[in-house]
């Protein structure tokens, strides 16, 4: 049964920056990113990242990341450190663990909501391993966007399917990288300039702010 196309999603920011810029934009706001040790104002940039990569025409899936960060809050929870909230039976829900595994899970959501803004399909890098970078974090996002998701009851075969539909059988080469088109090649971005610097100074603001406090 031939199935129903993916409805494509209007990618906003494409007026505003350039495959390539896109990217290391996204790569320079990493190491802020991860040097932000308060919850409140890591949890306001992936916000911000969802809201970026939502503009960037990427379908956040919010259930799927709500449960990634509970679960990895509850495993963190299993090693108890710090004061005492409650205890239920021989489990105990110390602040300390509870903070330390809430922080860690809305790290990771943010860094795919980041890695999500900054990936599209015709992003090219130089070199043979920059196309295979650009062609990993393409299928990395191919993989999170898909519509049938990886089953714990049949992991093998719904990880082979998502593949499958990435990877068809008949396309045994890698994929070609297509020339960029002349309206691509001299089309303008005002906005491009001021949209950087609004993205760096939330990061490294919060990071200047978080230092100075």
């Amino acid at each position: 049964m031939k199935q129903k196309a993916r409805r494509k999603r209007t990618d906003h920011l494409a007026k505003i920056l350039p495959p390539t810029v896109r990217f290391w934009t996204g790569i320079s706001l990493i190491p802020g990113y991860f040097l932000v040790d308060q919850i409140l104002q890591k949890f306001i940039l992936v916000i911000l990242f969802a809201f970026i990569a939502k503009q960037a025409g990427k379908k956040i899936r919010y259930m799927y990341f709500t449960m990634m960060i509970l679960s990895i809050t509850v495993f963190h929870l299993l090693s108890p450190m710090g004061r005492l909230l409650m205890e239920i039976g021989p489990f105990k829900i110390t602040s300390g663990a509870l903070e330390t595994g809430f922080l860690k899970g809305i790290t990771l959501g943010g860094l795919v909501f980041l890695s999500l803004f900054s990936v599209t399909p015709s992003l090219k890098l130089p070199g043979r391993l920059g196309g295979l970078l650009a062609h990993m974090f393409y299928y990395f996002e191919e993989i999170l966007d898909g519509r049938k998701r990886v089953k714990a009851s049949d992991f093998i075969g719904s990880l082979d399917t998502i593949l499958m539909d990435i990877f068809p059988p008949s396309d045994t080469a890698a994929p070609e990288e297509a020339a960029p088109s002349e309206e691509e090649s001299t089309r303008s971005y005002p906005f491009m300039i001021p949209y950087i610097l609004l993205m760096e100074f939330l990061v490294w603001g919060a990071v200047f702010w978080a230092f100075r406090g």
